[in-house]
């Protein structure tokens, strides 16, 4: 994660295969991150974000207890 230090944008990837609802995402970047009511995953609001929120993004990471987060570079989006 270290070479989105400076990236003015950040795109964010949720694995829907290894997400568990845990809603810790929600709780750190719920601008980011949301957990529809009834749902058994969270859901991205945005898929790409400000590089400013790079710090809780990786926070989001590293704290997601199923690994289901993942951050890189937008034109790198897979």
């Amino acid at each position: 994660m270290n070479d989105l230090k400076h990236a003015e944008r950040v795109a964010v990837h949720l694995d829907t295969s290894k997400c568990r609802a845990y809603g810790i995402c929600v709780g750190i970047l719920p601008d980011v991150f949301d957990l529809p009511k009834g749902s058994p995953v969270a859901v991205l609001r945005r898929d790409v974000a400000d590089g400013e929120d790079l710090e809780d993004l990786e926070e989001a990471v590293v704290n997601c207890p199923a690994q289901a987060i993942s951050l890189s570079r937008p034109e790198e989006a897979r």
